[in-house]
């Protein structure tokens, strides 16, 4: 699969707001939003936060031989919930999902197309 073809799968997934795929140079992949969302960043300021989630990839990779490998990393904020999640190859996946959205369901469904599509382990 595709990273353009991953991006429509994981928009199917209800109340995801946006997805993007970035390196780990914080470069765009691909990125989109569904077709009635008004975004609450503009360009930058999602790149800049972005950065901001890769960079505390490295923090987490500093405990990995104690707990594990990172999944996802998750921030509630009063408007939107972003999700990133740490791909193969040095990849990085953002989902933007509503705050009133059951997370934890989105998480796993999203976990689950990763691992099909070997984008996750």
């Amino acid at each position: 699969m595709e990273h353009c073809d991953l991006l429509l799968e994981i928009l199917k997934v209800e109340s995801t707001r946006f997805v993007g795929m970035y390196n780990m140079n914080f470069e765009k992949i691909t990125d989109g939003y569904q077709s009635d969302i008004i975004s609450h960043l503009s360009r930058e300021e999602m790149q800049d936060s972005v950065r901001y989630d890769i960079r505390r990839w490295e923090t987490y990779k500093m405990f990995q031989s104690q707990l594990g490998a990172a999944k996802y990393a998750m921030v509630k904020f009063e408007n939107a919930i972003l999700l990133t999640f740490a791909l193969n190859n040095d990849e990085y996946l953002r989902v933007s999902i509503e705050t009133d959205a059951d997370y934890k369901t989105i998480i796993e469904k999203i976990r689950a197309i990763l691992i099909k599509e070997n984008f996750a382990e």
